[in-house]
């Protein structure tokens, strides 16, 4: 297992985990349930996507903040 940050998801990707549960039929496929979820996605308000715009800029960061983190680890220990 990798121990590289996660690296940051889209506003759709994190509603959509958000939401999964309420497109999900049995038998259905991921890709199945991305293009129903894609629809509904383009329905939505842009007041309720800049919601979800907001956490993704702030997944954005976390992912910034743990990589410059592992970066500044990984020279420390080339220097021991």
């Amino acid at each position: 297992m990798s121990d590289e940050p996660k690296p940051p998801q889209t506003s759709f990707f994190l509603w959509m985990n958000e939401n999964r549960d309420q497109f999900f039929e049995p038998g259905m496929t991921q890709a199945d349930v991305a293009i129903v979820a894609g629809a509904e996605w383009r329905r939505l308000p842009e007041s309720e996507k800049a919601k979800w715009a907001q956490k993704s800029e702030e997944d954005k960061e976390r992912f910034a903040h743990e990589k410059a983190e592992k970066s500044q680890s990984q020279q420390k220990e080339e220097e021991e």
